[in-house]
């Protein structure tokens, strides 16, 4: 179940508008269902907001579970992601992670030191340093520069994570275009398949361009079969900052 949970806290979701590497990001609140091995397991809530007086940005996943994944996770599993956005792209400054269980063993705090290209990861009483790439990502800034990217060139690339685990890779395909079932109605979008280099999971998303490119659909797939689900109920906001 754990692994559930970070996996469904790594799709956290960011809108926004592009119009150059110092695009503003668009704030925004989006609600999701939950289902688990096609059974409702919950709801969630992702959101991106302009801290002013830091000038920069944060994004928080809040995702609460319901019957028996309850026991297992009675507290919201939390992600949470303070970033700037310069001439380098999306640079990610720290990021926390609460699992949502009574003991919060697997909760984590990374702080990005970018002067020294220095990780801290921190988590129960282990902490340990991981060496920066020239550009790498959280896993909630993963989604900002994907929506980023397909806004301003129409594609994704590769992109570059540094979490707890380690330092990987993630590519994306464009499967083409569906029309997807959401909470707001129908909405036309296209589908991308996220693969994790060396991982057996394959994560499927449908963003939907008049949305800017958000996400109205999310699965996880292992050996084709779905395993989580999140399907958009509403959204609001998506106005840049000026």
């Amino acid at each position: 179940m754990t692994r559930w949970w970070l996996t469904a806290a790594a799709l956290a979701l960011a809108a926004h508008e592009a119009r150059g590497a110092d695009a503003a990001v668009a704030t925004y609140t989006a609600t999701y269902n939950v289902h688990y091995k096609g059974k409702e397991a919950g709801t969630a809530e992702f959101s991106v907001v302009y801290l002013a007086d830091r000038d920069l940005y944060e994004f928080t996943s809040r995702i609460l579970a319901k019957g028996l994944l309850k026991l297992a996770r009675p507290k919201p599993a939390i992600e949470r992601s303070q970033f700037r956005v310069d001439a380098e792209g999306v640079r990610p400054l720290e990021f926390w992670y609460e699992d949502g269980s009574r003991s919060g063993e697997d909760n984590v705090h990374i702080a990005y030191d970018w002067q020294r290209r220095i990780a801290t990861v921190s988590g129960g009483e282990t902490r340990r340093e991981i060496t920066l790439p020239a550009a790498a990502l959280d896993r909630a800034t993963l989604q900002v520069t994907l929506m980023r990217d397909l806004a301003a060139t129409g594609t994704a690339r590769t992109y570059t994570i540094a979490d707890e685990d380690s330092v990987s890779e993630y590519a994306y395909t464009d499967n083409g275009t569906a029309t997807t079932t959401t909470g707001i109605g129908p909405v036309e979008t296209r589908a991308l398949t996220q693969q994790r280099a060396g991982s057996s999971r394959t994560t499927w998303l449908w963003v939907a361009p008049e949305l800017r490119f958000l996400p109205v659909r999310i699965e996880q797939r292992r050996d084709g079969e779905v395993q989580t689900a999140f399907t958009l109920v509403s959204v609001s906001g998506l106005t840049p900052r000026p």
